[in-house]
């Protein structure tokens, strides 16, 4: 593997104070010379708070030029790529709510590593969750790990890795509203009855598109004409055991699942996206759950 690590000291950064007049930043993460997703990290700017308020990772399709996944704008504009948050996230008091974003923000501090590789690379990166005047409640380090495999899926893998910096920290919400989560491009929504989801055997879902008693859900989608199937996977390892997931039709799931964030002791998040231009069955599914659980003993 190629090593282009670059290592910067964490410190806190207080860019609600700070106006961005600039374009958006990014970094991509190529495996093999092509790109395979792509992190916005643009600071804050008060007059465009929408589009900088969160830290996303875009996944690009599979020529590595254009995000299958969704950004700022369109329906539910918090939604985009793979991010994680709390609608109610509880620090002494106050509630942030860290899916919406209406008083508080996630900064890019840092990049501690970017290592690039022929058939895999990873991304790790500092990120301070803080209130909208720039005063900081949780600290986070996100690692994103993009895997090629023999059979042609994509596979990423990402961990958040979430220290307290203010106390004892509820993590709450609901399953629509909370955890970590996936939101494919907006115009999957302009023609949602395309979409499917694949269950584990024996799981059904229910009632406000929730689903218990699965490990992974793999969502089924076009987007840009082209079919991706996109499986979610928790580990068995999971903090608090089996998460709820949630599967909306318009492309938005993923893992819900509720915490206690204590100073101290950092909560450790991880979770496996793998995505495939083929068409993937149930069995398949399980298969590469199984080879992921394999893969952590």
């Amino acid at each position: 593997m190629r090593c282009t690590a670059l290592l910067v000291s964490w410190v806190l950064v207080c860019a609600a104070v700070n106006s961005w007049a600039g374009p958006d930043v990014s970094k991509d993460l190529s495996v093999g010379g092509t790109p395979w997703l792509r992190t916005m990290v643009t600071p804050f700017d008060p007059e465009r708070a929408e589009e900088t308020y969160k830290v996303y990772t875009h996944v690009l399709d599979f020529a590595g030029k254009t995000p299958i996944t969704k950004g700022p704008g369109g329906l539910f504009p918090h939604h985009r790529g793979l991010f994680i948050g709390w609608k109610d996230t509880l620090v002494n008091g106050v509630d942030y709510d860290t899916w919406h974003m209406p008083n508080c923000l996630q900064n890019h501090v840092a990049w501690v590593k970017v290592d690039e590789g022929d058939t895999a690379s990873e991304q790790v990166e500092k990120i301070s969750w803080t209130s909208r005047d720039g005063k900081p409640f949780i600290q986070e380090e996100r690692t994103i790990r993009a895997i090629a495999c023999p059979q042609g899926h994509h596979v990423i893998d990402f961990q958040s890795v979430l220290n307290s910096v203010a106390g004892t920290i509820e993590l709450k919400g609901d399953l629509q509203h909370a955890g970590m989560q996936i939101r494919m491009a907006n115009e999957v929504s302009e023609h949602r009855d395309t979409t499917h989801y694949i269950l584990p055997e024996g799981v059904k879902e229910q009632k406000d598109n929730k689903v218990v008693g699965a490990w992974w859900v793999c969502g089924s989608m076009v987007v840009g004409g082209k079919r991706y199937w996109i499986i979610h996977m928790t580990p068995p390892d999971h903090p608090g055991g089996q998460p709820v997931y949630s599967i909306r039709p318009y492309a938005r799931f993923g893992a819900f699942s509720e915490h206690t964030l204590k100073e101290g002791a950092p909560l450790r998040l991880r979770y496996r996206i793998v995505v495939s231009e083929k068409e993937l069955t149930q069995a398949d599914c399980e298969k590469i759950y199984q080879a992921y659980t394999d893969s952590l003993k």
